[in-house]
């Protein structure tokens, strides 16, 4: 067993059974012995969207993976891991590297810096949380080992270069996985829940919010089974949209500060206490920070501590504190005072199309709300993600987009991970603008060399809305694809949506696709067409 083996062994009993990946000199070993391994490689068509994709399988899986070379590869995928750093997704990426004789003479290589050979340890350095070079065969499992551990109980990236030379180096076959867990301080934990005991048992009103890190630990049933219990008023965020809760009796709505609908903001504003389970309290999360909440009211579990007006408890995991929350809050009712599931867009909001009509933002979401099925996978993009976060979700979806890091393009190649993942019969529908779609608009052609049958929807608007909102001008111009027709170029189909009465032919043949490769549906609205909630938003960067 090689080095290269090792890591391919761990990785697949560690469930992973996709590396996204491009080849190139420096790490042509460890592709080879991907080639005789149980795990698969999958070609994207850059390092960048490589990243992206393995950041979506990941949300899915578990963990995701990503393979590049030295130099320009790892370069060119540190915007993805940057974002999987800040909304804590469990991303490993490998990068080969000359050989470990080169990295003590430096000599003058291809994809090398002048005598800095270690620059991009250093870059991973900061948006990882573990980046190392496997320069000694002899430590290279410990130090894989380790970077996995890392990886998974913290909900991080991690990075491990891989010197050439190194990655063909004999090594014995691994032990059974040791995991680590996260940081465990138990009289932090019973401190931090006492004290939301006594804010909830001396409120009026207490609401639990969930946010990222609740899908990231897979703490959805323990959320439920804590509000099942308390009765206490539930909402979803635009950082980590709560999928799973949309449909409960508990959940109002969508809250994100001034953004969203006035009763639920009220609702939310008025209580005593807000748990934020989770949740980055972010100016995007927060509508802006038009939020108005106090530190009296707010009490914030992110990132394994609890932050109350009272101090902060450190070393307290999310899974331990709600834990201890099911055991200690009181059983309760409903409160019937709270607004009752309050989405812009939802199915129990009839829709009847007008056939002429040209398509609208707010048409297009009220009728999307209706399409999407329990079991899908949506991936959102930019300002798509902004509207979708005002789509009410049924039961069993999962949704998928990254709004905190809130890099454009991510959404569209993190779909095409989430079709690797997806298990057989469920559907990956991606929503995505113009703008971001131009960004990784090359994993439309990787879609179809898988057959990926997604159903991707981009949203036509001619340009930056969101920019044009802030400070318009011609910068906010983007080239017009015809992008419906992308799609047959690329192997899969398109259909062009100008009216009401356009998508829903589009999306008759939607309901029935199967492949092969997917069914791109171009939706033309108009450039300064924006929700409410879009407007606010960009109105609020504006003023930055």
């Amino acid at each position: 067993m090689t080095i290269s083996d090792y890591l391919l062994t761990r990785l697949h009993e560690l469930g992973v059974e996709h590396i996204f990946g491009i080849p190139g000199d420096f790490i042509l070993p460890f592709f080879q012995a991907m080639v005789n391994s149980e795990v698969s490689h999958i070609a994207a068509c850059n390092e960048l969207n490589a990243g992206y994709a393995a950041d979506g399988y990941a949300r899915l899986k578990g963990l995701g993976v990503a393979a590049v070379t030295y130099g320009p590869g790892s370069f060119s995928i540190v915007n993805a891991v940057a974002g999987a750093y800040a909304e804590s997704v469990p991303l490993l990426v490998i990068s080969g590297g000359p050989s470990t004789e080169a990295y003590q003479s430096q000599p003058v290589l291809h994809h090398t810096l002048p005598q800095k050979y270690d620059a991009s340890l250093k870059i991973f350095e900061q948006i990882t949380a573990y980046a190392t070079l496997l320069d000694d065969p002899e430590q290279a499992p410990a130090k894989i080992d380790q970077a996995l551990r890392i990886c998974l109980s913290r909900n991080k990236p991690v990075f491990l270069e891989i010197p050439v030379d190194v990655q063909t180096c004999p090594c014995s076959a691994p032990a059974a996985f040791q995991p680590v867990a996260a940081p465990l301080d138990q009289a932090a934990v019973a401190a931090a829940v006492s004290d939301i005991l006594v804010r909830v048992q001396n409120s009026e009103r207490s609401v639990v919010i969930p946010g990222h890190e609740v899908h990231r630990e897979g703490l959805q049933d323990k959320v439920l089974t804590l509000l099942e219990k308390t009765g206490l008023a539930t909402a979803s965020m635009f950082i980590g949209k709560a999928d799973f809760l949309e449909q409960h009796p508990q959940c109002i709505g969508a809250y994100q500060g001034a953004g969203s609908l006035a009763e639920v903001s009220a609702y939310v504003e008025a209580a005593d206490t807000v748990l934020f389970l989770g949740v980055v309290l972010s100016d995007f999360n927060l509508g802006g920070f038009t939020a108005e909440l106090s530190t009296e009211q707010v009490v914030v579990a992110l990132d394994q501590q609890v932050t109350t007006a009272a101090g902060t408890y450190r070393d307290v995991p999310l899974a331990n504190l709600i834990d201890g929350l099911i055991e200690a809050l009181p059983a309760g009712g409903t409160d019937n005072t709270a607004p009752l599931q309050l989405f812009r867009h939802k199915a129990e909001t009839p829709y009847e199309p007008v056939p002429n009509a040209p398509m609208t933002n707010e048409r297009f979401y009220d009728r999307l709300a209706h399409f999407i099925r329990p079991g899908d996978i949506v991936a959102a993009d930019a300002g798509c993600a902004i509207n979708a976060t005002y789509m009410q979700l049924p039961r069993g979806v999962t949704y998928l987009a990254s709004c905190y890091w809130a890099s454009i393009g991510m959404g569209f190649a993190a779909a095409f991970g989430a079709c690797i993942a997806a298990e057989p019969g469920r559907r990956v529908i991606a929503l995505v603008g113009d703008g971001s779609f131009q960004m990784t608009a090359q994993e439309l052609s990787s879609m179809a060399r898988y057959d990926c049958p997604a159903i991707v929807f981009v949203v036509n608007n001619k340009g930056y809305t969101a920019e044009r909102l802030i400070h318009d001008g011609p910068f906010n111009d983007i080239a017009d694809w015809r992008y419906h027709q992308l799609a047959a170029a690329f192997g899969g189909t398109g259909l062009d949506v100008h009216t009401e009465g356009d998508l829903e032919v589009a999306l008759e043949q939607a309901q029935s696709h199967t492949g092969p490769g997917p069914l791109l549906i171009e939706v033309h609205v108009d450039p300064w067409d924006a929700s409410e909630a879009f407007t606010l938003m960009s109105e609020t960067l504006r003023s930055h």
